[in-house]
């Protein structure tokens, strides 16, 4: 069974976001008004973005995100221009939590390292390794992914894995802080399978939609989101 996240153009210019199980169905009762809420009395409306996910859980969760972005982040989704999407965020993963979670440093050079490993692996998932010291990245590693369905799920290569945390035992060498992979069909953000396979050990997952990334954390209580600032090294 197939799931929607969606947004609607409305009357006075606003923006609607939700999420169905039926595209059409729901369009046809919105633009009917017969969907009570916020569209009911912001007649015509009118379909401007949709996207298609595999469960509901990950179409709400793109629905909430999207609840949370500028209305000029809004439209440059709609137009599908991740390098305005990701100007808009101004180095943010998405809205601000609740969750006390600190900011972090990551250099420049390492999100080129995740978007070029997102591009070279597109329609597969991309996947590898992020280093760096406590809350700064300064590297991404690019790792084979080795899941049998590699165009959904993801699976770091174990060598690639065994590697990184032998060399991060030499003295000053950088640290493993956590995990890089692409969604290229989906948003930044936790899909229900990474929620399935998450450790709840802490570390920092960092998620490649189109051009943009935005950081978790894999915390005890689930993923939360981190706000980051790009540095230059």
């Amino acid at each position: 069974m197939a799931f929607w996240a969606y947004m609607l153009h409305c009357r006075g210019g606003k923006f609607y976001t939700g999420h169905t199980d039926d595209l059409e169905r729901r369009l046809a009762q919105h633009q009917s008004g017969t969907h009570k809420g916020f569209t009911s009395d912001k007649l015509p409306v009118v379909l401007v973005w949709s996207q298609e996910f595999p469960s509901r859980y990950e179409a709400i969760a793109a629905e909430r995100q999207i609840k949370g972005w500028s209305r000029a982040k809004k439209l440059a989704l709609i137009r599908g221009d991740w390098d305005a999407v990701s100007r808009h965020a101004k180095g943010k993963s998405g809205p601000s939590t609740s969750s006390g979670q600190t900011g972090i440093e990551v250099a420049a050079q390492a999100l080129v390292q995740m978007r070029a490993a997102a591009f070279a692996a597109h329609p597969q998932e991309a996947c590898g390794i992020l280093l760096g010291e406590g809350d700064r990245i300064t590297a991404a590693v690019a790792a084979r992914n080795v899941h049998p369905e590699p165009l959904t799920h993801f699976e770091i290569d174990p060598q690639t894995l065994i590697d990184a945390h032998r060399a991060a035992r030499t003295p000053g060498a950088p640290q493993v802080l956590g995990y890089f992979h692409a969604h290229p069909s989906g948003l930044a953000a936790p899909s229900a399978t990474d929620q399935a396979q998450a450790a709840r050990d802490g570390a920092i997952w960092a998620i490649i939609a189109g051009d943009a990334v935005a950081l978790w954390r894999d915390g005890p209580e689930g993923f939360a989101a981190l706000s980051f600032t790009i540095i230059e090294s």
